[in-house]
């Protein structure tokens, strides 16, 4: 994913709220400007949320005025009544020669910008003992709907030949678990092969799955439990909630995994709805329905995973879908 790029700007509105704002919408994300900065069809280079921006010129103005060496994580805020998501800035933070570059051109190892992490736990992080098998699987790093135009248009083209099936998306830590032959030989957090563990909170949640005798394949989840952003499902112990899983060289269709995720003796992120081909919604009202989704304690939900009931593997490996992000969570 893109974290920062040369884009154009489709559509400067007023902000309803503020004379001296307006609302500027790249890709599918809108961010609040100062008014005049920028025009409808101008190029620009456009930041997205959850990154850590450099201290330089053009990010100051967001720096930590009392902790100005603090890094500057960059989320979606709400000023003056409206959603702003990501950061809009001219050509002239690049380089000259930069700035010549084609549209969709990636800047963002350039400026300096870096993906934010979350932390993970000590009692979770264990001891890594190699780097995550991409051999085998591909990383669990779901693409941002309102990112990807060209992704968003092909998971509703096959949505509208064999529906749709969404999901609730949890905020947990990402967890790939791979066995051969029925026995498990990697466990794994979002970056890392981890070591076997009595103690470690991957492993424990991994033992817990009854893999079937003689089965190979990877089984990828998001870990939830004690110790994980906060026990949002206020669980007793570590539990894997799996949301694909991968034999035979295809990932499972959604109802395939649900019956496999059975004899696993495992959960699957709660579904939020099926829509039947002739009724596939919007990106607009999906952001409006994740807008609105909570726990059961109340709390703002992370957001929503869809993709078509029936899928196979997307050109980066993993399968075929997008997730869309509530404006109103906070990490």
């Amino acid at each position: 994913m893109k974290l920062a790029s040369i884009e154009t700007i489709s559509e400067i509105t007023p902000h309803g709220n503020a004379e001296r704002l307006e609302l500027a919408r790249v890709l599918g994300w809108q961010a609040v400007v100062k008014k005049g900065e920028f025009k409808t069809g101008e190029r620009a280079v456009f930041v997205v949320i959850d990154t850590i921006l450099p201290n330089a010129v053009w990010s100051e103005f967001l720096a930590d005025k009392n902790s100005p060496d603090k890094p500057i994580r960059l989320k979606t805020a709400k000023l003056r009544g409206e959603y702003s998501q990501g950061l809009v800035l001219p050509l002239s933070v690049l380089p000259e020669h930069m700035r010549s570059w084609q549209t969709g051109a990636d800047v963002g190892g350039e400026l300096g910008v870096k993906k934010y992490e979350k932390e993970i736990p000590t009692q979770l992080a264990g001891e890594a003992i190699g780097g995550f098998p991409t051999f085998i699987v591909a990383q669990t790093d779901e693409e941002n709907a309102l990112s990807n135009p060209e992704l968003v248009a092909e998971v509703l083209a096959q949505s509208r030949i064999h529906g749709m099936s969404v999901t609730l998306k949890l905020d947990g830590s990402s967890c790939t678990v791979i066995a051969h032959d029925g026995e498990i030989t990697h466990v794994c957090s979002r970056r890392y092969s981890l070591k076997e563990s009595t103690e470690n909170g991957f492993w424990l949640a991994a033992r817990k799955l009854s893999i079937p005798k003689g089965w190979s394949g990877a089984i990828q989840g998001e870990l939830m439990g004690p110790g994980v952003q906060g026990n949002q499902l206020k669980l007793r112990e570590p539990e894997l909630f799996v949301f694909q899983i991968k034999h035979d060289g295809r990932f499972l269709a959604p109802r395939e995994m649900g019956a496999f995720s059975e004899k696993l003796g495992a959960k699957n992120p709660p579904a939020l709805a099926t829509f039947p081909k002739e009724m596939i919604p919007a990106v607009e009202v999906l952001q409006q329905t994740a807008d609105a989704l909570k726990l059961a304690g109340g709390e703002p939900a992370e957001g929503l995973v869809a993709r078509p009931a029936s899928h196979g593997a997307c050109g980066n490996g993993r399968p075929l879908g997008f997730k869309i992000i509530n404006r109103n969570y906070k990490d």
